[in-house]
């Protein structure tokens, strides 16, 4: 199992980064400072990032294998119930860890929707060599990984239909000058927007580069 940091006291919640990020991004951006007052917070590196950099097996960077990263940590901390926050790739994770944990309770996404990449197949394979062409312009291995994870990001289906979208377990928040945005309102439709909440003016990025945008949404999440 990978490494883990844990801060604060009270129910478990666990944070899943997104792609080029690691552990020590929920600390630097804020989330851990806010999130460690109501909740015992738990972060770690998911494969291909932090100190598990040098993952070897492309298939552990699935979106599946990447969920087991959250239910090994899980396990970890002998959790028996616990909350997830995932931000992009993270929060697909999420998803699918929703699709078939039942000891995840309340799970929010930031920057993400439920669907499957396939909707967005020709983006992932263009992102995917762009990855490529840096990785082989730099020598840098992270961009390698990544270009693999956009390409094995395509072999999920998604987690929408296997999902009981109950307001009070599952929160999507989302910028509405992400570039998921659009797609996110589509897949949800009218009868699920309830569990959307929409950020004025704020981007993928600052979405999880900035915790006051959203922070008091979330912690009221969290403990209602």
């Amino acid at each position: 199992m990978t490494s883990y940091l844990t801060f604060g006291k009270g129910p478990d919640l666990i944070l899943g980064h997104g792609m080029a990020q690691n552990k020590n991004s929920w600390i630097e951006s804020g989330w851990i400072e806010k999130l460690s007052k109501i909740r015992k917070v738990h972060i770690f590196d998911f494969e291909g990032h932090g100190v598990n950099l040098n993952t070897k097996n492309d298939e552990l960077l699935s979106v599946q294998n990447m969920s087991n990263n959250i239910l090994e940590l899980s396990k970890s901390i002998r959790s028996k119930c616990f909350d997830y926050i995932g931000f992009s790739m993270g929060a697909r994770a999420g998803f699918e860890l929703a699709t078939k944990y039942k000891k995840l309770d309340k799970l929010i996404s930031l920057g993400m929707h439920p669907g499957s990449p396939k909707l967005e197949e020709k983006r992932f394979k263009k992102r995917s060599i762009a990855m490529q062409n840096l990785g082989n312009k730099t020598g840098k291995k992270e961009y390698f990984i990544y270009s693999k994870i956009f390409n094995q990001a395509l072999s999920w289906d998604g987690a929408f239909n296997k999902i009981n979208w109950k307001k009070e377990k599952h929160l999507i928040v989302m910028g509405e000058k992400d570039d998921n945005f659009e797609l996110t309102k589509n897949i949800l439709g009218k009868k699920y927007l309830e569990n959307l909440v929409i950020l004025k003016g704020i981007n993928h990025k600052k979405t999880f580069d900035e915790p006051k945008h959203s922070i008091n949404a979330i912690i009221n999440f969290l403990q209602g």
